[in-house]
């Protein structure tokens, strides 16, 4: 298969990775971790931001103040990070974790030049805790995270086929929309990707794929352009 992308950033949600297991699903993480491993066999260079809504979100925690429960969040993407790492070693997929919050012997500091070396030799970037700061979505993590290591595109992995005009899990109705211009996309108020990450990927041309991504060989057929919403783009 054709890639139509070969250097991408994966952005897995946390709400991706849990399942009927638990917050960490053996099942979620062993399938996205062999999504990536037959991409990278594929010939792509894959850098990956993980969410962490399966095992915190900061927003869910009103007994923290704020900022403490982003900070809780931006922990759970970390141990996100551990279990991707180790079940891609598992499957012989050479992997990387850093983190905007490093942990000594566990994650290492982030950086993007560090990380662009890896991804060249065959790596696998993991990048944890958003960009360390609360108040600041993995979404847009993602997005500058795709920028610093020169990613043509952000690839985000989705429970539902791409944009939509509605709600489809609410709307039977709603009309799938291919692409949208990322203005476009910020006019209509629509979030399914945060705002101010498709805001900066638009001021930085990087264009963002939405895609359904629990179907195998799904990655590749989104690394390829055959699957899911195209955020801005040319041709």
């Amino acid at each position: 298969m054709s890639l139509r992308w070969k250097r991408a950033l994966l952005k897995i949600s946390g709400e991706v990775l849990g399942g009927k297991e638990g917050p960490l699903d053996e099942g979620a993480f062993s399938f996205y971790a062999g999504e990536i491993g037959r991409a990278r066999e594929a010939g792509a260079e894959l850098a990956v931001v993980v969410g962490g809504g399966n095992v915190a979100r900061g927003a869910a925690l009103p007994f923290l103040p704020q900022t403490s429960g982003h900070i809780v969040g931006m922990l759970g993407t970390l141990l996100n990070g551990v279990v991707l790492r180790e079940f891609l070693l598992r499957k012989g997929v050479p992997a990387l974790l850093m983190s905007a919050l490093p942990v000594a012997g566990v994650a290492e500091p982030v950086d993007p030049w560090r990380a662009k070396e890896a991804m060249g030799s065959g790596s696998v970037v993991i990048f944890a805790a958003g960009t360390g700061d609360p108040y600041v979505t993995t979404d847009t993590a993602a997005v500058i995270r795709a920028l610093s290591v020169e990613a043509e595109v952000v690839l985000k992995a989705s429970k539902v086929p791409g944009l939509y005009d509605d709600d489809p899990l609410r709307n039977p109705e709603a009309k799938f929309l291919p692409r949208l211009s990322h203005r476009e996309y910020l006019a209509r108020g629509l979030r399914v990707m945060d705002q101010a990450a498709v805001a900066i990927a638009q001021e930085n041309g990087l264009p963002i794929l939405v895609f359904k991504a629990d179907k195998e060989g799904a990655l590749l057929e989104a690394l390829s352009g055959k699957r899911g919403s195209l955020i801005g783009g040319e041709g």
